[in-house]
């Protein structure tokens, strides 16, 4: 085999595994300077129905919160992480999060903030909470999680 298609076979196995991007090409920033896995604070999550990434009424309140916080405290960038539940195709999860990620971004740019002030992420599926014994489908784990950065 040659070194091409090698590659090309490499390149094709870590697309598959979902190592080679968590969402379409779009002019986000592209690097958080926060960490993301940090403690987030539950006023900053964006919750969302089963298969859905439309905004509900309380996610609205939620992200006018997170932005008037963010205006006064002179915030530099946003982080905003989406999150599946397990129930239904991982990819079609991992799509799923990253679209009800760029769903809350929008909003925010909607209030003025910049694209490249914002990064948008998917975890894809997440690993469920104890409470629910690891089960299928978890309201919390369907959210969009907001960080600043300074």
């Amino acid at each position: 085999m040659n070194r091409f298609l090698l590659s090309a076979v490499g390149v094709a196995a870590l697309a598959s595994l979902g190592l080679m991007s968590s969402g379409p090409a779009h002019a986000w920033a592209t690097k958080c300077d926060n960490n993301v896995d940090a403690q987030i604070d539950d006023e900053y999550r964006i919750y969302f129905h089963t298969s859905g990434n439309e905004l509900s009424e309380e996610s609205i309140k939620r992200i006018d919160r997170a932005h008037s916080i963010a205006s006064a405290r002179d915030v530099a960038q946003l982080c905003i992480v989406g999150q599946a539940s397990k129930e239904g195709d991982s990819k079609r999860n991992a799509n799923l999060a990253y679209g009800r990620a760029e769903a809350v971004a929008k909003a925010f740019v909607a209030r003025g903030w910049r694209r490249d002030q914002i990064v948008v992420k998917s975890k894809g599926e997440s690993w469920g909470f104890m409470t629910d014994w690891l089960t299928d489908d978890s309201a919390a784990d369907r959210r969009v999680d907001v960080t600043f950065s300074y």
